[in-house]
C-alpha cells in the first residue's frame, strides 16, 4: 500500500479520487507519471535496523536477501538495512562476507535498504555498468 492509498475504491473510476487515468493521473499508484508514489512501510513493525559501511577503497556489493536485490557502496558509504515482520530465529539479520560482496539475509524474508539520510534506495542503485551482462 502506497500513502495516500487506502487500497480500496474511493468512488473514483479506477478507484482513484475525482476520477480515473489521464495524463496527470496515472490509473494506479506508481503506475509511470506518478513520481510522487512512494511505498509506505509505516504498518508493518521493525524488527530490526542494521548499518553496513563500506570501509574498503573500492566499490562494494550488498545484497539483499532473498530476493537478491543488489545495492552498490562507494568506499566510506553507509546504508541501513532495516528487516520488518517476525523474524522468528532469534536475530533480523544473517551476514556473509565475499572480498567484493556483503549479503545481508532479512530472517523475516523482508527488508529494505536506505541511505545513511534514510532515503529508500531502489534494487540496483549505483550498479555500475557491465556489473550484470547479459
Amino acid at each position: 500500500m502506497r500513502n495516500g492509498d487506502s487500497g480500496g475504491t474511493d468512488g473514483g473510476a479506477g478507484g482513484r479520487a475525482g476520477g480515473g487515468a489521464g495524463p496527470d493521473r496515472p490509473d494506479r499508484p506508481g503506475a509511470p507519471g506518478d513520481e510522487a508514489a512512494t511505498w509506505d512501510f509505516s504498518a508493518l513493525e521493525v524488527s530490526g535496523r542494521m548499518p553496513v559501511t563500506n570501509c574498503g577503497d573500492k566499490l562494494t556489493e550488498l545484497t539483499l536477501e532473498p530476493l537478491g536485490e543488489d545495492y552498490w557502496l562507494k568506499p566510506g558509504e553507509t546504508f541501513i538495512v532495516t528487516s520488518y515482520g517476525d523474524h522468528g530465529l532469534g536475530h533480523p539479520f544473517e551476514v556473509q562476507y565475499w572480498p567484493d560482496s556483503i549479503s545481508v539475509w532479512c530472517t523475516s524474508w523482508f527488508g529494505t535498504v536506505s541511505d545513511d539520510d534514510g532515503n529508500q534506495l531502489s534494487c540496483g542503485h549505483q550498479r555500475p555498468d557491465g556489473a550484470y551482462p547479459i
